[in-house]
């Protein structure tokens, strides 16, 4: 049955409406099978997961300061390393630390890479240096040295 117009119920695509619609039902075919041939998945969580191909570390550190090696408690200490990804640049990533009582900060599941290791603790002169960790359990001692005195 026909209205008005001389036009049944139904709609007629035009030919460019359907070129338009296969083109981007194709870009998305190419975008799912790109990603499983190529084997994108989503970001992992910010702990790293050991295995064979990701190693990770155990770091004690243990900091003292003065000419007694006395332990330094509530230090801060600053870890940081560059977490690499498949085809983006490296995630720069910061774990913030304090000493206990005894001087020690403890971290697990660090890549095996290269870190850099601040201390910072008023009274004290800032430390800064790069470590290679290597070993699934490493333990860095550090001596903090008195600030220097102005006169």
């Amino acid at each position: 049955m026909r209205g008005k117009g001389g036009h049944s119920g139904m709609r007629i695509l035009f030919p460019e409406r359907m070129s338009v619609i296969k083109k981007i039902a194709s870009g998305f075919a190419v975008t799912a099978v790109a990603s499983m041939v190529l084997g994108w998945t989503a970001p992992k969580t910010a702990v790293a997961m050991p295995d064979k191909e990701n190693p990770v570390s155990a770091v004690q550190i243990i900091v003292t300061g003065g000419e007694q090696n006395k332990p330094v408690d509530n230090a801060s200490v600053y870890l940081r390393y560059d977490e690499p990804r498949f085809l983006r640049h490296p995630r720069e990533i910061e774990l913030d630390l304090k000493t206990d009582l005894k001087g020690i900060a403890k971290v697990r599941d660090v890549p095996r890479v290269k870190v850099l290791i601040q201390v910072v603790k008023d009274g004290w002169h800032p430390f800064g240096q790069y470590y290679v960790l290597d070993k699934e359990e490493e333990t860095i001692k550090i001596k903090l040295k008195p600030p220097p005195h102005w006169y």
